[in-house]
């Protein structure tokens, strides 16, 4: 086994960044340390770290055997349908974040090539973009893994030319900013979370502090509207630009607590997306330098605490979602809760019982191998 070498960072040989700040590379949801350190775990036997990596392993989507299938365009209807392309973009994107993840941890450099054959496959192909009704959402979940795939080859890796890994950049911006754009203000909060978590990686991946200020500014305004804190008032906060009725936009739910997301009442697979996403991009604000955590702390953890402890009773309150939770809220939380546990110490019991159950995790979507890229030592 041969541990990735870190190659001096591109963005120092650009020219000044707007702003006159440099972005980190690599520096989407992971960086040198947070990379050297699962290195290190993995080594070292330690099992959270060694169950983790051997899940993914057995992952179809680890398989060096994965062939890519482009489209020239991708149309995604509502519950996919119509689906064309949809589903092998997805599992395109999510198999070549896997495979960077296993070059970046285990040095097979077979694994960075076959990421970048898949990136590759879809950068030539796709030229048309997305369309149909969920084209934005579709464009955020493919984005926010294509971005931390290809980050981690080209600041890792020699497997990708130069030239090719900035066409990758010049390509997403193209076929996939468009698309996340026309975005409306009235979707279900998860969109605009994808959304913003994907414009994130898309300006730091291609070095546009344009776009990624304002993913920051819009992560900034849109997390209060999707989770309630008591200092909100009696109601949710609403949101920019829709005129949709809150009780509406709750799905139906008056009564507030902290902690409540907007899609509760809904299911907890799709606020599952939702806090991932607003996750992801606090993680990531966090490795360049920025202050995403501090801002909005009490109501992310507020979001994970309530919806774990939610889970964790034999019986539902009555006030809550008139008494039933549909799904789970699946393999996501790692993140926030290396964080506020992990970093700064926190007390988080109901989220640390809920991951002892769920671990490893794999996830879905954007909110894949958490324990492995960030598990930690579980504080209750």
């Amino acid at each position: 086994m041969r541990a990735p070498v870190l190659l001096l960072s591109l963005a120092l040989l650009s020219p000044a960044l707007a702003h006159g700040q440099a972005f980190v590379h690599p520096g989407i949801l992971l960086d040198a340390p947070a990379l050297q350190a699962t290195r290190t775990a993995l080594r070292a036997g330690d099992p959270l770290k060694t169950s983790a990596m051997a899940a993914m392993r057995l992952s179809p989507l680890a398989s060096l055997e994965h062939v890519a299938t482009p489209f020239a365009r991708v149309e995604c209807g509502s519950f996919d349908k119509p689906s064309i392309g949809c589903k092998p973009e997805r599992d395109d994107a999510k198999a070549a974040y896997t495979h960077a993840l296993l070059w970046a941890y285990l040095g097979e450099e077979a694994h960075a090539r076959k990421a970048v054959e898949i990136m590759d496959a879809w950068a030539t192909t796709l030229t048309a973009g997305h369309a149909n009704s969920n084209a934005p959402l579709q464009a955020s979940w493919t984005a926010q893994l294509w971005t931390r795939a290809a980050e981690l080859i080209r600041h890792t890796s020699t497997a990708w030319p130069q030239a090719d890994a900035r066409r990758f950049g010049d390509w997403l911006i193209a076929q996939y900013l468009p698309d996340i754009d026309r975005m409306g203000p009235c979707p279900g909060g998860n969109w605009h979370a994808s959304g913003i978590e994907a414009r994130m990686n898309m300006g730091i991946y291609t070095d546009r502090r344009d776009i990624h200020d304002r993913a920051v500014a819009d992560w900034h305004t849109r997390l209060p509207t999707y989770v309630y804190l008591t200092v909100d008032g009696a109601t949710p906060l609403p949101r920019p630009g829709c005129n949709t009725p809150i009780e509406t936009l709750w799905f139906g739910q008056t009564v507030m607590a902290a902690g409540l997301a907007e899609e509760t009442c809904r299911d907890l697979e799709h606020t599952a997306y939702g806090l991932a996403a607003y996750l992801n991009a606090a993680e990531t604000n966090r490795v360049q330098g920025g202050s995403l955590y501090q801002a909005q702390g009490e109501r992310l953890v507020a979001a994970m605490e309530f919806h774990t402890d939610m889970l964790a009773r034999p019986v539902v309150p009555a006030w809550l979602c008139k008494g039933k939770l549909v799904s789970d809220v699946r393999g996501t939380l790692e993140i926030g809760y290396s964080h506020f546990a992990g970093r700064l110490g926190q007390a988080l019991p109901h989220t640390a019982a809920w991951l002892a159950a769920h671990r490893p995790s794999q996830g879905d979507f954007h909110f894949l191998w958490e324990t492995l890229t960030h598990g930690s030592a579980l504080i209750e």
